[in-house]
């Protein structure tokens, strides 16, 4: 299948700025699940399967069960919006990002109408069963979604749902970018640093520290917003990522965001 990419598609650097603002959102919803339900996570499915296996070892065989079943979701969530987007592409759907994200924001709206007839004492206290595995699914399977949505921006592979692989990105452009500017200012530092910090942003390393470090620190702050918002708003701050996410919908609608990563006219689509 042939490709014609659209003109209007999203550049790298407001992408980036999408991809930060995804972040956020979802380091506000995981620390509002973690806060209101059972103390799993959203979208740290390392952690889970860490506190999986410890429950097991210690025989505590109801936490074992939510640690390890939200596990399940997020997997859903990763092959529906995996298949999604392929399928969209295949059809010549370049907005094909939209897709995930809607879902993700119904997703969300549903474990908020549901999670808010169990609220207790500022928790939700869901009754054992169907019930209690729906809700842990709903904002996991979300998280899910949104792994695969923004995941390549100026030739370097991101994801928005968690900050292990980012860190290590951050620390591997860190360290190729210290390396370049020690060269361009080996034995002339005094009359030359000021001219390679100028052409600095131009660096593919210096643009790829910048970029993970803004994930890094969108999720940190989208978590503090969400830890103050869970205080006075329990599940109801959870609008605030909605709306993120529906501004992030229109910006795909009109500049679709996943269109440079598509395959150029003349390339093969496989």
């Amino acid at each position: 299948m042939r490709w014609a990419s659209p003109r209007n598609q999203l550049p790298g650097h407001p992408k980036a700025w999408v991809a930060a603002s995804l972040a956020w959102t979802a380091g506000f919803v995981d620390i509002t699940v973690w806060l209101v339900l059972y103390q799993v996570y959203t979208s740290h499915m390392t952690g889970n399967t860490a506190s999986f296996a410890d429950d097991i070892a210690q025989c505590r065989w109801g936490e074992a069960f939510h640690h390890g079943w939200i596990i399940l979701p997020f997997v859903c969530g990763l092959l529906y919006s995996a298949a999604t987007t392929k399928a969209a592409r295949r059809r010549g759907f370049h907005s094909s990002f939209s897709i995930a994200l809607i879902t993700e924001v119904l997703l969300l709206g549903a474990f908020i109408a549901l999670g808010s007839r169990y609220i207790e004492g500022g928790k939700i206290k869901p009754p054992p069963g169907f019930i209690e595995y729906l809700l842990l699914s709903l904002p996991a399977a979300a998280m899910g979604v949104q792994t695969v949505t923004v995941t390549n921006i100026n030739g370097l592979r991101v994801y928005t749902t968690y900050l292990t692989g980012s860190l290590s990105k951050f620390g591997e452009a860190v360290t190729d970018y210290l390396f370049w500017l020690r060269d361009r200012t080996r034995g002339r530092l005094a009359t030359r640093l000021g001219k390679v910090l100028r052409v600095s942003p131009r660096r593919k390393s210096f643009r790829h520290a910048v970029l993970t470090a803004s994930l890094w620190f969108g999720f940190f702050l989208g978590a503090l917003c969400g830890a103050i918002a869970e205080q006075r708003f329990v599940l109801y701050g959870l609008y605030a990522p909605i709306a993120i996410l529906t501004v992030a919908i229109i910006i795909d609608v009109m500049w679709p965001v996943a269109a440079a990563d598509e395959p150029q006219a003349g390339e093969s689509a496989h």
